[in-house]
């Protein structure tokens, strides 16, 4: 089975002849790009075409401190954090004077040559940009700032995602149109793991509208439209399935994310794009330093026996994706990889023990 069509089975809640994961994939980057303004060992400075400023910099001590990269699973600028030094809407009169960002009609271009390439190679292609939320304080307003407009200032909230998500909608249409996308994914944390950074009610009103907007846009265009959240978002969960999102990714136990009950609640619903995942205790809450160990650390037994769990949970009936999957060639990266070739197999699941 080409990965293309292992792709579609699984977004069709339908089981293929393996569990899809990123390999099946081809990515042609975010709409978004980036102007360096000046950049050295570990650290970027950019603008963004909104006009903000912001830094990039690898903070080694995420997680397990420096040893984080020591047994190679992951890389360091996999932990690139991002820092909005500028927003792009200090005032409202702001929103009159800056430009928004536009097609470019010569990266259109090598987009369309890429996802040709790709596709003949039976690739699943995607495109990203930023979620609502996401658009609205990183790039316009700031994270506190932003907050504080959908509480105080609801009006004013719903100019800002309007001015940011609304060109990104119209080039992905494009990219869509020319470039024959088979999804969009778009992306950004709308929690931490104690919960939503906003209301549910906040989401229905202000935020929503817009998110629905874009997947009955791309849907009526012929695309996919996945979402990436980290945070314990149950409380929005019913929001984000009746907005319509295909697939939803990482499903983190690291925010209180339970694949179980995801699986349970909504897995005929919504597609599972999920992270290695483990059982999680009865209070909802995980030691994030033993996750965070067993991610990155060098227990391979740990690790297989999670990805037999999260196999074992996710996989039945089809609806999906398996994001979690090892690029290095260290003995432990290839016994792991070697695990998931074994246990990915449809129709019977082979559990690793």
């Amino acid at each position: 089975m080409k990965p293309i069509d292992r792709v579609y089975r699984a977004l069709y809640h339908e089981e293929p002849d393996m569990v899809p994961d990123p390999r099946d994939f081809g990515d042609l980057g975010g709409i978004i790009k980036k102007k360096i303004i000046k950049q050295g060992q570990d650290f970027k400075i950019w603008r963004s075409p909104f006009g903000s400023i912001h830094l990039d910099y690898v903070n080694p001590s995420t997680g397990i401190s420096s040893e984080v990269f020591k047994h190679g699973w992951v890389d360091p600028e996999n932990f690139v954090w991002w820092f909005t030094i500028s927003p792009a809407v200090r005032w409202p009169e702001d929103l009159d004077r800056i430009e928004k960002p536009s097609l470019d009609y010569e990266e259109l271009l090598k987009a369309k040559k890429k996802s040709e390439e790709l596709h003949k190679k039976g690739y699943f292609v995607i495109l990203s940009h930023h979620t609502a939320f996401d658009t609205a304080w990183r790039f316009l307003r700031g994270f506190k700032q932003w907050l504080t407009d959908l509480v105080r200032d609801p009006a004013f909230a719903r100019k800002i995602i309007e001015f940011g998500i609304k060109p990104q909608i119209e080039i992905s249409k494009a990219y869509i149109e020319e470039a024959h996308v088979d999804a969009i994914y778009i992306y950004g944390d709308q929690g931490t793991p104690e919960g939503p950074f906003f209301s549910p009610k906040v989401y229905r009103e202000i935020i929503y509208p817009w998110d629905r907007r874009l997947v009955d846009t791309y849907h009526k265009k012929g695309a996919f439209c996945f979402i990436h959240s980290h945070g314990y978002i149950m409380p929005l969960m019913d929001d984000l399935i009746k907005a319509g999102f295909d697939a939803l990714n990482p499903i983190s136990p690291l925010c209180r994310m339970n694949l179980a009950e995801v699986k349970e609640k909504y897995g005929d619903k919504i597609t599972l794009y999920a992270d290695l995942s483990i059982e999680m205790p009865k209070n909802g809450k995980i030691d994030t330093s033993e996750y965070t160990q067993m991610l990155y650390g060098s227990d391979i037994k740990r690790k297989i026996e999670a990805l037999s769990y999260t196999v074992k949970v996710a996989a039945p009936g089809g609806g999906f994706i398996f994001n979690r999957i090892a690029r290095g060639l260290t003995r432990d990266q290839l016994l792991y990889m070697k695990a998931w070739e074994k246990i990915r197999r449809y129709p019977k699941m082979r559990i690793i023990k």
